[in-house]
């Protein structure tokens, strides 16, 4: 199972620039969670105290009740607000069934502190999906 979250990792834009032997460490650090159709990942206004990797399965984004995007495996949910310090700005959906990771904001931290590449891999992730979401409403 180890491989196999080692190659999801890979996949996504925040661990993309890691090595193989820090995407296993980065593995090790998440816990492993299966979501059910319809079940809440992350609900708007909460605290923001951990953040995700689909690694398989949909969701759905949805802010002050509009839909934002749907994510699927190797995208990542709520790293903004473990960044920011702040509430959640949208819930998010699971829209069918999904394995996750979950990494807690106290790994995130130290993730980005001691990791090479991180922070630069958080950077990407959110520039692009700022680029996404702007050319989604703008085009």
């Amino acid at each position: 199972m180890l491989e196999t979250v080692v190659r999801a990792l890979s996949k996504s834009d925040l661990f993309a620039a890691l090595k193989p032997e820090q995407l296993r460490k980065v593995a090790q650090r998440g816990e492993l969670l299966q979501l059910s159709e319809g079940e809440l990942i992350i609900r708007e206004g909460d605290p923001s105290g951990a953040f995700f990797l689909i690694l398989n399965g949909t969701a759905a984004v949805r802010a002050k009740d509009n839909e934002v995007t749907d994510l699927g495996s190797s995208d990542v949910i709520g790293e903004m607000g473990v960044l920011l310090g702040k509430p959640r700005t949208a819930s998010v959906t699971a829209t069918g069934p999904m394995i996750v990771l979950r990494y807690d904001a106290v790994v995130f931290d130290a993730m980005f502190e001691r990791i090479p590449g991180f922070g630069m891999g958080i950077c990407r992730a959110l520039a692009g999906r700022l680029e996404h979401t702007t050319h989604k409403h703008f085009t």
